[in-house]
């Protein structure tokens, strides 16, 4: 498999460095500069002329090492002002908001004091004061976070995990701003600033919402100076500084949750390297999974339906190799062999969502005798992946006793991703050695993007590879960083939903499907069903995979059966699952279980996809 190009894989982290030692000597110089000027450099005229020299010295080096490397301002986190405007307005005003009501909740309680009397004279040139200071600061914070969350994250995230590269960027950050400062006492607080900053880099996709938080936070200190604001404990500083971050994270959050039209798709061919056709083209097929009590996506098992699905995954949607997945050892034994009689290679995923580590091992090892006994028959033909995104699937590495619980933990978690990811490989490679023993042919696993695995004992990397709020800002270079481990690359789930702004939603796009009455289930959240969003998210993925050397990818999925079709949104589950088909309403009596489904315009982009060669975007072959 053909790696990337030399230059890209090692010029990055010159062009990094060189960016880096660029600023530092810029930030430097500018202060030596604005120094042997006659005025104070503290003043409105040294600031404007300080922050006003760094931005433009830095601007078109940025510039040129993004065209020289065939990239753009934009791909770096530059969006057009369209989107740049609401995320650093949502930004800037709960920056201001927050350490508002905070403060205010000191006084009230009698923890605080002012300094001086909160007069309309003293109030209005303290807001005039905080209003210039941030327009002074303005092209100083974009220099800055042009450098470090602009081009600095965007190139690491070609070689590292998106948090490495969040805390790579931050320590950059936090080295160069204390050398161009002069003094190191500030070093712990500028590298949480930069893991702050750099979060909000990743979740938006673009650099606005810190440009935004960094202005408001400017100006908030020179707010609370004026007034000289003193606590009488200090539990208030920390709550200040936190509960400020932890507010404009989650309103910037839910900004793009709530209006994933200004999520930045990036460019099919920004950074693209040359194309070539996947050599396993395959499709998820789920022969029954219970993620709660009293719910089965499959009830009745009907070999006769599943032969003609597996006909028509092989012969109208082109597919070269089916993922089954499912709890039933006996139904992944049976689908498998109909598979193989379609022509379809076959891997194999067994699933017992909630078990513990003793239960899981277990089943993966009647999973392997399972798989043994069908590469026996057909040689080279068949994988075993040994689970997927265990960390939410199975109890014993997050704490929670369902997979909801064990999610919402990964918010706490992700920040100290060394707790999970431990656990997970210690566990994984139990799984790999008990497989090993019993099945003699190739192994993988499915990966959440949030999981860093050691994939040395197993012989394909495989990831689950949504377009999400973890992946969006740098979802070319995550595919890339996995081919340092110079094995076959294959996503083992990339889809979206069929609604308006599932393409911004990846994995969670069925979080709005109600659990609450299994015999009523909805949807929330006003969904307008547009089956075009899941097609059009097809032929972006595979237009990424086909220039970024994944030797192949599996789309999630064929039919989620028990989501059903319905004319009224509020129960149109459909919608808010991952089929490419449409399984009928309840209404009608008929059942997907006995093959009844109609194609969805996702079903009609994948086999344009996997039918054609290689040739143009559009997927039409035409070179």
């Amino acid at each position: 498999m053909p790696q990337p190009e030399p230059f890209r894989r090692h010029g990055a982290l010159a062009r990094i460095g060189l960016l880096v030692l660029a600023f530092t000597l810029a930030g430097v110089g500018t202060l030596a500069l604005v120094n042997a000027l006659p005025f104070d450099p503290e003043q409105p005229l040294g600031r404007a002329v300080r922050s006003g020299t760094l931005l433009l010295v830095v601007l078109p080096l940025v510039w040129f090492l993004c065209r020289s490397a065939g990239t753009t301002l934009s791909a770096i986190g530059m969006a057009t002002p369209g989107k740049a405007w609401p995320p650093l307005l949502a930004a800037t005003l709960t920056c201001l908001v927050v350490p508002a009501l905070i403060v205010a909740a000191a006084l009230l309680v009698g923890d605080a004091t002012l300094g001086a009397s909160l007069t309309p004279s003293l109030l209005g040139t303290t807001a005039l004061a905080a209003l210039l200071l941030a327009l002074l600061l303005g092209p100083q914070i974009l220099a800055e976070e042009l450098v470090f969350r602009g081009y600095v994250q965007h190139v690491l995230g070609f070689r590292l995990s998106q948090l490495t590269v969040v805390l790579a960027q931050a320590v950059l950050y936090a080295g160069a701003m204390s050398l161009v400062l002069g003094e190191v006492g500030d070093l712990f607080n500028l590298v949480l600033a930069g893991v702050f900053f750099g979060l909000l880099r990743m979740t938006t996709g673009g650099i606005w919402a810190g440009t935004g938080a960094r202005l408001a936070l400017a100006a908030t200190a020179v707010v609370l100076d004026r007034v000289g604001i003193a606590f009488g404990s200090p539990a208030w500083e920390p709550v200040l500084n936190i509960g400020t971050g932890v507010a404009t994270y989650l309103v910037v959050r839910y900004l793009f949750a709530a209006h994933p039209e200004l999520v930045q798709v990036p460019d099919r061919q920004q950074e693209a390297l040359p194309r070539q056709r996947l050599s396993l083209r395959g499709i998820m097929y789920d022969v029954g999974s219970s993620y709660m009590p009293g719910q089965n996506s499959r009830e009745r098992w009907n070999p006769e339906a599943v032969r003609e699905d597996m006909r028509v995954i092989r012969e109208d949607l082109h597919c070269t190799t089916v993922s089954l997945f499912g709890y039933d050892l006996n139904r992944l034994e049976q689908g498998a062999r109909l598979a193989l009689m379609q022509g379809l290679d076959v891997w194999l995923q067994p699933r017992s969502v909630d078990a513990r580590h003793p239960e899981l091992i277990e089943h993966v090892g009647g999973a392997a005798e399972v798989a043994e006994r069908l590469i026996s028959e057909h040689p080279g033909r068949v994988v075993l992946n040994v689970g997927c995104e265990l960390t939410i699937l199975n109890r014993g590495i997050l704490p929670g006793r369902d997979m909801g619980r064990r999610a919402g933990a990964l918010y706490v978690f992700a920040m100290f991703p060394v707790y999970h990811n431990l656990r997970l490989n210690r566990l994984l490679r139990t799984l790999a050695a008990t497989a090993r023993n019993r099945f003699s042919g190739p192994l993988s696993y499915g990966a959440g993007t949030w999981e860093e695995v050691d994939w040395t004992p197993f012989d394909i990397v495989g990831v689950d590879y949504y377009f999400d709020e973890i992946t969006r800002s740098s979802y070319r270079q995550g595919l890339r960083t996995l081919q340092r481990w110079d094995k076959p690359v294959v996503v083992t789930e990339f889809g979206c939903c069929s609604y308006r702004g599932a393409e911004a939603k990846g994995g969670s796009g069925a979080d709005p499907m109600d659990w609450s009455d299994l015999d009523d289930r909805r949807v929330r959240g006003d969904l307008v069903r547009d089956e075009r969003v899941q097609a059009d998210m097809i032929e972006w993925s595979i237009d990424v995979y086909e220039t970024e050397n994944v030797h192949g990818a599996f789309l999630c999925m064929f039919v989620e059966g028990d989501c059903r079709y319905s004319p009224d949104p509020t129960r149109d589950l459909d919608m808010a699952s991952f089929g490419i088909v449409r399984p009928p309403a309840l209404e009608s009596g008929l059942s997907p279980d006995d093959g009844h489904w109609e194609p969805k315009e996702g079903f009609h982009a994948l086999a344009r996809r996997y039918g054609s060669e290689v040739g143009s975007a559009d997927g039409t072959g035409r070179a």
